[in-house]
Formats: structure tokens, sequence, C-alpha cells
């Protein structure tokens, strides 16, 4: 007997995906955008080394992320943040409720000029800094939809990472969206394991969100199953599984080009 394959997200997430994915679809070129904009890969053959430091590599950066997308980088003000507070004071020593800062932010002045702020520590994160970017660009993309994102406004930021994914960007969000891993501070002489999360969908929301795209583009997956960490891996293989299994689940957004 076969085990009957599941959604790593429950019934009320995987609609509001799918009405996201229309959403996107119908105002961003629908099968044929998305088909023109491969999974990008975190490696030097879609993001070459900068060579640079400090804000000079940050901008290089997002010279390159802002170039995958439709828009003016010209238009864009890159600005570093102030370094975060550091919660750990030593090795037994360690700050609850320490203000945290978001990696990165975006707004828009009355000139119509676009801000990006970003978190120094980005600076040496490549990977992060990349998802964060492409994250704050999608902002005045989504901005220029007259509707807003299925569920509303309050939904916003997920819509806006659903759309890095649309734009090839999933992978970058996907790895970022939860790091547990060692550490030592040779500083304070601490030791021991942390986890962090970034963006607004979680680990399993980008499995299934990177596995929608998949069927929807008809891609190899082989950059999935080589650059994805293991949790995202393992969630985009339960999803893609899935919805081979269930393929009326994809068919409305199929037809929308029929």
């Amino acid at each position: 007997m076969f085990w009957r394959a599941k959604p790593t997200i429950d019934e009320d997430d995987e609609a509001w995906q799918l009405e996201c994915w229309q959403w996107l679809l119908e105002n961003f070129g629908g099968l044929p955008a998305l088909c023109g904009r491969p999974t990008l890969i975190p490696s030097q053959s879609d993001f070459p080394p900068s060579g640079r430091t400090g804000m000079d590599h940050a901008s290089f950066v997002f010279g390159q992320v802002a170039a995958r997308f439709p828009v003016d980088p010209e238009q864009f003000d890159l600005v570093m943040q102030q370094e975060a507070v550091s919660p750990q004071l030593g090795p037994l020593a360690h700050v609850v409720g320490a203000p945290q800062q978001p990696l990165g932010t975006w707004s828009v002045s009355a000139e119509t000029r676009h801000r990006v702020s970003f978190e120094p520590a980005l600076l040496d994160d490549l990977a992060g800094l990349i998802a964060t970017f492409a994250h704050e660009i999608c902002h005045p993309l989504l901005l220029t939809i007259a509707e807003p994102p299925p569920g509303g406004e309050e939904n916003e930021e997920f819509a806006t990472d659903l759309a890095t994914v649309f734009f090839g960007f999933g992978l970058f969000g996907g790895n970022q969206a939860f790091v547990f891993q060692q550490f030592t501070d040779s500083a304070t002489g601490t030791q021991g394991w942390s986890a962090k999360r970034s963006g607004y969908l979680t680990q399993n929301e980008w499995g299934f969100a990177l596995a929608v795209r998949a069927m929807l583009t008809g891609e190899d997956t082989g950059a999935v199953e080589k650059y994805a960490v293991d949790g995202l891996k393992a969630n985009f293989d339960k999803n893609f599984r899935y919805l081979s299994r269930n393929p009326e689940i994809l068919q409305p957004l199929l037809d929308l080009n029929a």
C-alpha cells in the first residue's frame, strides 16, 4: 500500500499560495514570463564575485540582483544600516529582548526614488545579501498592481517573498528561511548552536512555492536538488511529489495562458 502524497503546508496556506501565484501570473506576464526567468543558483555562474569590499561590494551585488528584475537600478538609493546590537556580552551573559533590526528595508521618497537599506553583517553573507535585495526590490514591483494581494494588505510581505520565487530567487530566500549552525566566538569564549529565521514564508512554504514553480515551468529540478539546504530540499521533494500526483491542483494556473 502506497502512502498518499501530502504537501508540507496546510489547506489554507496552499489555497493562499495558489491564489497568489495566479495574482502574480496575471500581473507579470503569465507563464511565458515565468518560464523566461530560470531559477537562479548561489554560484559564480549566476553571481560572479565582485572583488570589492564594503559599500562598493554591496552596490555591485545590488546591480547584479536588480538586473534580473524589470526595474531601473538608477532609481534606487542603497544605504547601510547601523550595526545591530549584539545580545551576547560574554560566555554567560546574554541580553534578553535585545532590539533586532530587519535585514533590509524599502521605502520611497516624494521624488519617487526608492531607498533600500541592509544590515552590515550581510556584507559577509553573499547569499543573504542577494535574498534581501531581491525581497526589497519586489516591494515597488508589487505596488504597481492595482489590487492588493490575496488576503489583503496584511499579506503583502508574504506575497513579496513569493514574488521573489516568481522572479527566480526562490533558492536564496528558501535557504535563508531557517539556518541552524554551530558557532564559536573566540573573543568571548562562547560556543554552541545558533538558529535564525529570515523572510516571512516558512521553510515549508518556500518548499511548496519552489515546487509550484518547477511544475509550472517544467524546468529541471537539478538546481534545487543541488543547491537547496537539506530542510528546503526535503520540503521541495515532498511538495513536488504531491503536485505531480495531483495535476488538477495546478491546472487552473496552466489554463491562464491556454
